[in-house]
């Protein structure tokens, strides 16, 4: 009496492994990628922060823009919240508005470079990959 049941394969094809072989790799490759960029923004994170007059600020959009806003006001002291909610006292706010603003720009466009280079090798990856 015949089987009914088809025949299972029990012996991967050169061509199956090679496939998955490329799988694999893509997701090592993949795996390296997402790990090397959110290194990449836990440090962005890190050095987006600015220390002064016994205060610690994390440096963000929302922050130069309020201030912007002090600054365009005409207020030259100013007491404010840390990131740890301790009330600090600016006394020169231009001065800070200005250390604020070259360390976003300065960290944020190194952030840029090293992304772009990041996403860069994993396109040379892919290519190779195909």
């Amino acid at each position: 009496m015949a089987s009914t049941t088809p025949e299972v394969k029990t012996e991967a094809s050169t061509e199956d492994l090679e496939r998955l072989e490329k799988a694999l790799e893509f997701s090592n490759t993949m795996k390296t990628f997402n790990l090397n960029k959110n290194n990449l923004k836990v440090k962005t994170q890190n050095l987006l922060s600015h220390s002064t007059s016994g205060g610690s600020f994390a440096v963000d959009q929302s922050l130069i823009s309020f201030m912007h806003f002090v600054v365009s006001s005409g207020k030259t002291e100013i007491s404010i919240l840390d990131k740890n909610q301790i009330p600090i006292h600016i006394e020169d706010t231009e001065k800070f508005l200005s250390e604020i603003s070259s360390l976003y720009f300065e960290v944020v466009n190194d952030y840029y470079n090293e992304y772009q280079k990041l996403r860069s090798s994993r396109k040379i990856q892919k290519v190779l990959e195909i």
